[in-house]
């Protein structure tokens, strides 16, 4: 009975696309604020963990989106910087006998990453059209 009142399963087609886009860009957004939340002393090594693979699986997602890779394709060197730092978090984890302060570190980065990356695929979501131009009157022999 929830359902029917969540905004996105009343959505038509086309509204219920950005709805689940903006749930997973605010959940996606919330898992950053937590981890980056994370204090070293406090926090425990399988908290560390369970949250870099959490993040890992959703920095790959992103990266497999088509249209995170549209924003990333016009970016130029800039954006090729963050793509082959991105890669470089994903394919290098810390390994299991790493210390806590690595895996710390790297979550870290993770959840920059990733907030970066909802950010740009909003961005290439939100691109509007040109607005059509009319023609002003009195120019071009019309009048």
């Amino acid at each position: 009975m929830t359902d029917l009142m969540n905004p996105s399963s009343t959505a038509g087609a086309d509204g219920s696309s950005e709805a689940v886009a903006s749930t997973d860009a605010e959940q996606a957004e919330r898992e950053v604020r937590r981890v980056l939340a994370f204090q070293l002393g406090t926090t425990t090594r399988s908290e560390l963990d369970d949250a870099a693979a959490s993040l890992r699986g959703r920095v790959s997602a992103l990266l497999g989106d088509p249209s995170a890779e549209e924003g990333k394709t016009h970016g130029g060197s800039a954006d090729r910087g963050f793509l082959l730092e991105v890669t470089h978090l994903i394919d290098n984890p810390p390994a299991p006998h790493a210390l806590s302060h690595e895996v710390y570190s790297h979550v870290r980065a993770l959840a920059r990453v990733l907030r970066k990356l909802v950010a740009m695929k909003g961005a290439a979501a939100s691109v509007r059209p040109p607005l059509p131009v009319r023609p002003i009157p009195g120019r071009n022999g019309v009048r």
